[in-house]
């Protein structure tokens, strides 16, 4: 087996950036009348603690009748404007390994969330809570519950996710670490790409590129076949391990999963499987190609995110497309922020937020027609003041 050598990753976030981030994070809190900030964290949705504490778990969830270990996959930043924060975590950790001192280990979450809550204050005060998709109801009621009173939650997500979207120097150099293992993965996936392998195949060569730069994949996205679509059932995996390509079948893939301190790729490539594409073919996937090109051009400081999707939007129905040319349910948007995770702003109809340097975004579309099916195309770029840094271009765009 060849062995795709990549090199070391680029330095961890230091203990002192995550200290400025809930510096700045606990002013933004005082400024809002607020006494503190719970911060909840799952394994699939990490991003609050991960960018103010440098935590993520481990465990899977567990499932809903599981309440010895029903906090497993959680945990929760106890962050005061007044005094210090307190970690809770779902598992052990080695002295200095997290970016806040006391850090603490709880069979279950939520009893010693609130005795954090006790011990810094908070307990009856003003609390804005981060990272509100992660808190199950349950969750806040067994809290209630061991204070014996009902919390005072204000929703902090618009307040602190703000914070995360200009990404230091630390962090650009994370991601485009991230995004050159990514590139490397996808582009082992689609020069392997022939007749007579499957997705799972494509998958399977792809996989040790990934896993052996220390990243993992949260799914891997294909669909296939003339006309493309997805052949595998819904739900994760997205791909089907069985499904051999055909001759002249549309191919595409999108993979995406952390890399280096939690900090993801994420990347989407087509192509026509063991011929030359046909004329229709052709012409899909080179719209999707200059597509993205066009919004990459479009990502200018002082320029909003909705300006820029109105630019995508006037691309496609040009050609005949639908406003987002988008096939089997994709969203209505032309890409995201991509950090710790799937971050807003969305390249959206009507996103106020404007473009700044340090920004670092995903741009992707799915496009088509009824004849040819879906295909993708997707590239991560970091907004600097006078250009766009294209970061996955470790992977070259035309696979035809």
């Amino acid at each position: 087996m060849t062995v795709t050598t990549l090199p070391a990753p680029p330095p961890a976030i230091s203990h002192d950036e995550f200290a400025a981030r809930r510096g700045r994070a606990v002013e933004l809190a005082r400024d809002a009348g607020l006494d503190g900030l719970l911060v909840w964290g799952s394994r699939n949705w990490p991003w609050a603690v991960r960018y103010l504490a440098d935590h993520q778990s481990g465990f899977m969830q567990q499932g809903a009748n599981a309440t010895t270990f029903g906090d497993k996959g959680f945990s929760v930043l106890v962050l005061p404007v007044e005094g210090e924060p307190i970690l809770v975590l779902d598992q052990r950790v080695r002295p200095g390994e997290v970016a806040i001192a006391d850090a603490r280990t709880g069979t279950t979450i939520t009893p010693a969330v609130a005795e954090a809550l006790r011990e810094t204050g908070l307990a009856g005060g003003r609390i804005g809570v981060v990272g509100e998709g992660a808190l199950l109801a349950r969750q806040q009621r067994e809290v209630e519950q061991a204070l014996g009173a009902p919390l005072s939650l204000t929703p902090a997500d618009r307040l602190i996710e703000p914070l995360a979207r200009v990404k230091s120097p630390a962090e650009q150099e994370l991601l485009r670490y991230a995004s050159l293992v990514g590139a490397t993965w996808m582009e082992t996936m689609m020069a392997a790409a022939a007749p007579g392998l499957t997705e799972g195949d494509l998958v399977s060569i792809g996989l040790p590129v990934l896993i052996g730069a220390g990243g993992w994949p949260m799914d891997v996205v294909a669909g296939s076949g003339n006309p493309a679509r997805p052949q595998a059932e819904r739900g994760i995996p997205s791909f089907n391990a069985r499904r051999p390509f055909a001759v002249g079948d549309l191919l595409r893939v999108d993979g995406f999963g952390p890399v280096a301190g939690g900090y993801q790729c994420d990347l989407a490539r087509s192509t026509c499987v063991g011929a030359e594409p046909t004329a229709a073919q052709r012409e899909v996937l080179e719209q999707a190609v200059e597509l993205i090109d066009t919004l990459i051009a479009a990502l200018r400081p002082g320029t909003t995110l909705g300006a820029v999707h109105d630019i995508g939007v006037e691309f496609l129905t040009e050609r005949g497309h639908p406003p987002h040319g988008y096939f089997e349910g994709f969203w209505p948007a032309f890409g995201h922020q991509i950090g710790l995770s799937t971050e807003g702003p969305f390249v959206s109809e009507g996103e106020t937020a404007v473009v700044e340097p340090g920004m670092t975004m995903a741009l992707e579309i799915v496009v088509g027609t009824p004849e040819t099916g879906g295909i993708s195309h997707e590239e991560c770029v970091i907004v600097h003041a006078d250009r766009v840094e294209v970061i996955t271009a470790g992977c070259r765009q035309r696979w035809w």
